[in-house]
């Protein structure tokens, strides 16, 4: 039996995915996309789902509802949630939430809606609770987007996209799910020899792991970042190093793929400093990468990185500008030219 689904994914970060859903997944269909989401339709199940590591969180797609632009058509609204089946999802004593965004010209808040849709929920299933804490046994979905609504079930929580419970993060971290999109970019192989030389707490290094490799190492200059890094790849076959990445203790062509999140200048206050500093990593990626080698680099606020780039001979095969919580960074994708 197929059944629809959509992944939530940075935006920045759609068409990735769906390389990704193309790769790995089978008896799935990719409907359409918008910014932040990829529709699916699978007869996959959750857990076959949960391959995709680039997503943020699935949801299952329960259905469709007409909404009004007006506070009056929250009665309507109400309506339609009385009228759904949810039996499947609410036991007796179950908690749920509504989780609502809304886009559109609407005199009610998403708030409002959010409020409406337990208030249906509750009158057909009085059996069970509404969650105030927003820590419910079920969590709902509705996007509100103009006059259509999209109601659906979230199938994932907080230890899918960040891996585990017990993992730790460095400050100005990488989000795994980014991590994962720029491991993927550099076209994993098993006879890789793989650095970050900017890793911080090591998520690179951590989703490099998804796949079959020759070696994977990186370092950082940052002794506690470190620190939080062999916690995080305690008992794996990473190698961490307390290094300088302008100077790397690497020959010349000796690295297939380097996968890095630059200093951003958030985290040096200098501007022209860091900018020094990145010109600096960047000539020695390229020092150490072999011809025909990629690079995948993540930068924000710094211009000068393809140019830059190009002068040490690395062009530049793809880049994919995102969202990130008020940041604006682009990953972007190299390849080393014979020199």
């Amino acid at each position: 039996m197929h059944m629809d689904y959509f992944a939530t994914v940075l935006p920045g970060l759609e068409d990735i995915l769906i390389e990704e859903i193309q790769e790995k997944l089978y008896a799935t269909k990719v409907i359409k996309r918008t910014r932040g989401k990829v529709f699916i339709r699978t007869a996959l199940n959750i857990e076959q789902l949960k391959e995709l590591k680039i997503a943020d969180n699935l949801y299952l797609l329960i259905s469709k509802l007409d909404i009004g632009l007006h506070r009056s058509h929250l009665d309507q609204l109400r309506d339609q949630m009385f009228h759904l089946n949810l039996k499947p999802f609410l036991k007796k004593g179950t908690s749920y939430h509504v989780n609502t965004s809304r886009k559109g010209n609407h005199n009610y808040s998403r708030f409002e809606a959010a409020k409406t849709a337990m208030d249906g929920i509750k009158q057909r299933y009085p059996h069970t609770k509404k969650s105030i804490n927003r820590r419910p046994d079920v969590n709902f979905r509705l996007d509100i987007d103009e006059q259509e609504g999209l109601f659906s079930l979230k199938r994932t929580n907080a230890s899918y996209r960040f891996r585990r419970t017990d993992r730790h993060f460095s400050a100005a971290a990488l989000l795994p799910t980014v991590a994962h999109a720029m491991v993927w970019l550099s076209h994993p192989d098993e006879e890789d020899v793989f650095i970050d030389p900017c890793c911080g707490s090591g998520t690179v290094l951590s989703e490099r792991l998804s796949y079959p490799f020759t070696y994977i190492g990186g370092g950082d200059i940052n002794r506690q970042a470190l620190e939080v890094a062999n916690e995080n790849l305690m008992d794996t076959l990473v190698e961490i190093i307390h290094w300088d990445a302008r100077q790397l203790d690497f020959a010349n062509s000796s690295i297939d793929k380097v996968v890095t999140n630059l200093p951003f200048g958030r985290q040096i206050t200098q501007e022209e400093e860091i900018d020094l500093i990145n010109r600096e990593i960047i000539n020695e990626i390229a020092r150490v990468l072999k011809e025909h080698g990629k690079a995948v680099i993540l930068s924000e606020g710094w211009d000068e990185i393809v140019k830059v780039a190009q002068s040490s001979h690395l062009q530049i095969l793809k880049s994919y500008p995102l969202s990130l919580k008020g940041l604006h960074p682009t990953i972007y994708v190299f390849e080393k030219l014979k020199i």
